[in-house]
């Protein structure tokens, strides 16, 4: 074989052996192809935190009245609602089984804000109950009572604060006792061809004063009543007599006196028989609040209308300040339940023999 057969030879059997490697080499692993980029989902939700309980004592969900030890921030004295309001107060709790601590604000509001810092620094104390005599300058201590884990319910007077700084507010819509008011003044005035209204004004800077003034305001023009005076004179009999004696002095042309409370009602009743006027006849008078006071001046002859703000509110604030203890959630406003008393009301006796205050 000559030698350029041999190198031929050798070639092909050099292909043939790469041919046949690369066909049977072992398959190799491709690439990877590139991850897939992940599809968008929702995050997990967060756990779901239990709602935080308004408040609660150590005994929730099972408090009982026993368990309540109270500080009561009443107002002061203004007469018969106010002293009928302490004596609910007193009572409910000894019927109940609460244990009342009671400061009396002697109608200061900085004795009351010093008040609240005593139940707020007092550790038996685990419920405050506020009347409180304006309806600013709260939110510090309601905070700091919040921080201590007081409950704090609203009596009687709102105020000008968040309303998740308390739990609940109980008593009236003095607005609407003031559209009362109005409505029952349209009333009274109705042919009268003048119909000048004197208003004796409470604490101008409670809630009571604020809301009953603008109630009445809200529908006194329906009948065309004008407001010709109007003066606070702090809920007193006495502040009443003096402050219509002046405006008697300056004019007696007057149709009718808006009293925001029976007291300075009947301190005007006074001031216009002494000026020798008749109450109830050449002058209709109207107040609010319904007491004993003012149910005998009706049956007098002296007072047309009184509009009922009961004061009788102990059983509802203890019971919204259990269900605070409790943990449960409460509406931010329980209202009272309330009426109008008229002087020619034909059972007008047998209610005020029944009056509690």
């Amino acid at each position: 074989m000559n030698r350029k057969l041999l190198y031929n030879l050798l070639a092909l059997m050099v292909l043939f052996s790469l041919v046949f490697s690369a066909c049977a080499a072992p398959a190799t692993e491709e690439p990877a192809a590139p991850a897939e980029e992940p599809v968008a989902t929702e995050e997990p939700a967060a756990p779901v935190e239990e709602p935080e309980m308004l408040a609660g004592l150590e005994c929730a969900p099972n408090c009982q009245y026993s368990d309540l030890v109270v500080g009561f921030l009443q107002t002061g004295s203004e007469g018969g609602w106010r002293a009928a309001n302490t004596a609910s107060f007193k009572e409910t709790a000894e019927q109940l089984g609460v244990t009342l601590k009671f400061y009396d604000s002697q109608n200061d509001l900085a004795k009351q804000v010093a008040g609240f810092h005593q139940f707020i620094q007092d550790p038996e104390v685990n419920v405050i109950v506020l009347a409180a005599l304006e309806t600013t300058g709260w939110e510090e201590v309601l905070k700091e009572a919040q921080d201590a884990g007081k409950i704090v319910v609203l009596e009687d007077r709102r105020i000008d604060a968040p309303e998740d700084l308390y739990f609940t507010y109980i008593g009236s819509d003095f607005a609407e006792e003031g559209r009362k008011a109005a409505d029952e003044m349209c009333k009274l005035l109705e042919g009268s061809e003048s119909k000048k209204v004197w208003e004796l004004v409470g604490n101008v800077g409670s809630s009571a004063a604020k809301d009953r003034g603008q109630g009445f305001r809200e529908k006194m023009g329906e009948c065309g009543i004008e407001i010709v005076n109007s003066q606070t004179a702090n809920w007193s009999i006495t502040e009443g007599k003096q402050v219509t004696e002046a405006w008697l002095k300056e004019s007696k042309d007057v149709q009718g006196i808006f009293a925001q409370n029976d007291e300075m009602g009947l301190g005007a009743i006074e001031a216009l028989k002494e000026a020798g006027l008749v109450p109830g006849v050449d002058v209709k008078i109207l107040s609010v609040d319904a007491t004993a006071g003012a149910f005998k001046a009706m049956l007098d002859g002296d007072l047309n209308v009184t509009v009922e703000c009961n004061p009788l509110l102990a059983p509802q604030v203890y019971e919204a300040a259990l269900k605070a203890a409790n943990g449960e959630e409460l509406p931010k406003w329980v209202p009272s339940q309330e009426g109008v008393f008229r002087s020619d009301d034909p059972n007008l006796q047998e209610i005020a023999d029944g009056r509690k205050y």
